[in-house]
């Protein structure tokens, strides 16, 4: 059986024949603006990864700072109940609470 011969040029192939068809004034342009234009999309991926960055950091200081207010909040709800059941209601909503807080916090 014979296999068949692939005709089809290969894209870096393609790419090297155009740019030798262009002159070198021309190569010289078509370089710069293709630096330019995978440094503009790299400062765009840097800039998108700072913002999630800075988000996540936003979000693990307002966890902290809820955790804190969750804490006072409820060793005041402790304080003001009438019996031993509701204390005890509390503190596993409270533990709860400061478990899905501590996901956040923790969370890489």
């Amino acid at each position: 059986m014979v296999t068949p011969i692939s005709l089809r040029l290969r894209n870096a192939e393609i790419l090297a024949q155009a740019r030798a068809a262009l002159g070198r004034e021309r190569q010289e342009e078509l370089k710069r603006s293709h630096n330019t234009r995978v440094m503009k999309r790299a400062r765009e991926i840097v800039a998108r990864r700072q913002e999630r960055d800075r988000l996540q950091r936003c979000a693990r200081l307002a966890a902290h700072k809820a955790i804190l207010l969750a804490k006072d909040a409820f060793a005041k709800i402790t304080a003001s109940a009438s019996n031993d059941i509701d204390r005890e209601r509390w503190r596993e909503q409270q533990k709860m609470v400061e478990a899905a807080l501590m996901e956040i916090v923790e969370k890489r």
